[in-house]
């Protein structure tokens, strides 16, 4: 027979281990719960997880994009600052032509001035000195004419009308002497 002590310490032991099973149901029910809710948070993470790789592809995408437009624009600049020194090459090079330019003009002046010098004493005495016949002048005309044409660098269409009119009259005398 059991005794009483006995019956009540099985009976404590019983509601112990209904007590403990209860307990286990309920931490099983509270687990499953959890499971559910923290399977449901690594679906949302993974929904995450995938959505945030989409727009790393796409921010990856625009930083590509953004870094050849960048890259193309480099180029461009560096184009146009090769035109622009280019430019500024030649704008230099017609500087120094123009000043040269000028130089030659005033070198021109001054020689012209000389000349104009040496015409006014050519022009005080005659061309044709010491021509006698029709053939030496024709000679000396066109000795003068190969020497002061306004082609020729010491060429001057004012002494060029002298001559010209110098031989006319000259040209008229021996032809009329014949």
């Amino acid at each position: 027979m059991i005794s009483p002590r006995e019956l009540s310490d099985r009976n404590e032991y019983e509601a112990e281990k209904e007590s403990e099973k209860d307990f286990m149901f309920r931490e099983n029910i509270r687990l499953e719960s959890e499971r559910e809710t923290l399977k449901q948070y690594q679906e949302v993470l993974e929904q995450e997880k995938q959505q945030l790789m989409m727009e790393m592809k796409e921010w990856n995408r625009k930083f590509e994009l953004e870094k050849n437009r960048l890259r193309d624009e480099q180029k461009l600049f560096e184009r146009k600052l090769q035109i622009l020194q280019n430019a500024y090459h030649q704008l230099e090079l017609d500087r120094k032509a123009v000043e040269n330019e000028k130089r030659s003009v005033h070198l021109n002046k001054e020689f012209r001035s000389e000349q104009s010098n040496v015409i006014q004493y050519i022009s005080i005495r005659s061309f044709f000195k010491g021509v006698t016949n029709i053939l030496t002048l024709k000679k000396r005309y066109k000795d003068l004419m190969k020497i002061f044409h306004p082609d020729n660098v010491c060429g001057d269409s004012e002494t060029v009308k002298m001559i010209n009119a110098e031989y006319q009259v000259l040209k008229q005398k021996y032809e009329n002497d014949l």
